[in-house]
């Protein structure tokens, strides 16, 4: 029997039309254009976050290197008192900017702000007793917070 007998033409055998093969190289190039470009906004991203954080480490810095040379100034005038209720000492600590002073039952306790850029200041609260500093505390906070106000966060009580 012959193949043109039963009715049917000769045809090409079925394959893979250059129609569909430019429908894939479209989508191809379509997703490849789509994740280069959301590389590149990735990377203007990380490069805008590395410039943000290396000036917020500048700025830090800087200002703790200003609450050292506070805490330089006051511990030059405390250093050489023994008495911490001296009226002499504690009119020089007034002239230090910024810094505000306790006077405990064992010995003096010394408060001050450094900021570190508009949201934010380094708080330093020292504690002189017999002749000697400890540091009570030196940490960040925000430019609204201060010691005796720190933020609402929940213990578990």
């Amino acid at each position: 029997m012959d193949g043109k007998a039963d009715g049917r033409k000769n045809s090409r055998p079925a394959g893979i039309g250059t129609g569909y093969l430019s429908l894939m190289m479209i989508f191809v190039t379509l997703c490849l254009t789509a994740l280069a470009a959301l590389s590149f906004s990735a990377a203007r991203n990380e490069k805008k976050f590395s410039a943000r954080s290396a000036d917020y480490t500048a700025e830090y810095y800087a200002a703790d290197l200003e609450a050292k040379r506070t805490l330089a100034e006051i511990d030059s005038i405390v250093s050489g008192c023994s008495d911490y209720r001296d009226f002499m000492m504690l009119a020089e600590l007034d002239e230090v900017s910024g810094a505000e002073y306790e006077i405990l039952h064992d010995g003096l306790a010394v408060s001050w702000k450094t900021p570190i850029n508009d949201r934010q200041n380094i708080l330093c609260r020292i504690k002189f007793s017999a002749g000697e500093f400890e540091i009570l505390s030196w940490r960040t906070v925000s430019s609204g917070e201060t010691e005796e106000a720190p933020l609402g966060v929940w213990l578990g009580e």
